[in-house]
């Protein structure tokens, strides 16, 4: 028994130091993956700093790659060379976008500039109001004594109302530099689309992988959802907003509508966040009528109600059956990437937002069905 207590105190002995390097080399060990970690998130998020101001223009790069396919793989076959028919669609695109685009964003800087010297100078003469606006209902009385009060002076109404007036005037600038720099960013964007349609084997099969890797064997069934979708949204709804908005600012050029620029991307806005563009043409339709002969200001309103209904024929001669999105997704998604984005946003928050409610409910389908074919 002697001899046994010794024994015993070593065993306790070499256990404890067993224990504490345990414990050192758990310490060492933590420090070490902390600093890994540490040092791979400093990266991750210096690599992220560096590329996000590509991030937009790539993603919508590949959403018009995606949405002009089809008409990529009809050329192709035309002139029997991928780059060729990639470089056609571009220099096309470029064209469509560069050349009304130069003429709004131009115009809408000149009507600023001009509007601006008028009122500093006291130049500018706002017509009276019509009697008919008292009649109208709930706003026609209120509406008609703020028009007479600044037709009457409008410097003096102008200086009763300056905080608002400057922030106003500061948005309508800061939504002008928007337009141009989003000009810019589209041209950027469907050069990159060139590369990818030039590229679309590749970047299919990359996106399917990608997509088999998150989702399993339903990748690929995701990846052709997401794509009819980019295609879908990108026709009936984008492709709608453009062509509506197109022809109701042919008709403010027409007949010289002030600021015809900045109504034609305000018209724009509203048809692709999915709200009636009327809501901006009835104040320019009664001001029309206004300023203009009867004739002229019937013709202007039959063209202005005609292209704001155009949405209702389009719709189903580009949407066809589709795939069912809510428009309360494309109107969130509108405006959200507006908010995020700028005038780019405007188009890519549609898109982004209408995919991703498409594939989640999807993986929610796909979900329950995985769990009633499970047997029990």
């Amino acid at each position: 028994m002697q001899y046994q207590e010794p024994r015993l105190n070593f065993a306790l002995s070499h256990r404890e130091n067993r224990d504490m390097f345990d414990q050192k080399n758990f310490e060492r060990g933590a420090v070490e993956a902390a600093i890994k970690i540490g040092a791979l998130f400093l990266l991750a998020a210096w690599c992220i700093d560096i590329v996000r101001p590509f991030i937009s223009p790539v993603v919508w790069a590949m959403i018009l790659a995606v949405a002009l396919n089809p008409l990529y793989v009809k050329l192709k076959q035309v002139v029997r060379h991928g780059g060729l028919a990639a470089v056609i669609i571009v220099l096309v695109l470029l064209t469509i976008i560069l050349l009304p685009g130069v003429k709004v964003a131009t115009s809408a800087v000149d009507s600023l500039t001009v509007l601006g010297h008028k009122i500093q100078q006291g130049s500018f003469d706002l017509p009276p109001p019509s009697d008919s606006i008292k009649e109208w209902p709930f706003v026609g009385e209120k509406l008609h004594h703020q028009w007479a009060l600044a037709a009457a002076d409008l410097e003096r109404y102008l200086s009763s109302l300056a905080s608002h007036v400057s922030d106003v005037a500061g948005k309508v600038i800061a939504m002008a530099a928007g337009l141009v720099g989003g000009l810019l960013v589209f041209c950027f964007s469907v050069i990159i689309a060139g590369v990818f349609l030039a590229n679309g084997e590749k970047a299919v099969k990359g996106a399917t992988l990608m997509a088999s890797a998150l989702a399993g064997s339903n990748g690929p069934y995701l990846t052709r959802l997401a794509s009819n979708t980019i295609q879908s949204v990108a026709k009936g709804v984008l492709g709608v907003a453009v062509i509506q908005a197109a022809l109701l600012s042919i008709g403010f050029f027409a007949v010289g509508v002030p600021g015809a620029a900045l109504w034609s991307v305000l018209v724009l806005v509203l048809a692709i966040a999915q709200l009636p563009p009327l809501l901006v043409v009835l104040p320019i339709v009664i001001y029309i009528f206004n300023h203009e002969s009867p004739v002229v200001a019937t013709l202007f309103t039959v063209w202005s109600v005609l292209a704001g209904f155009s949405e209702n024929l389009l719709k189903p001669l580009l949407l066809g059956r589709g795939v069912d999105v809510p428009m309360l997704v494309i109107l969130v998604g509108s405006l959200g990437g507006m908010l995020l984005s700028g005038f780019v946003g405007l188009f890519l928050g549609a898109v982004v937002l209408a995919v991703s409610y498409r594939i989640l409910m999807a993986w929610l389908e796909l979900s329950v069905e995985a769990e009633q074919h499970t047997p029990d």
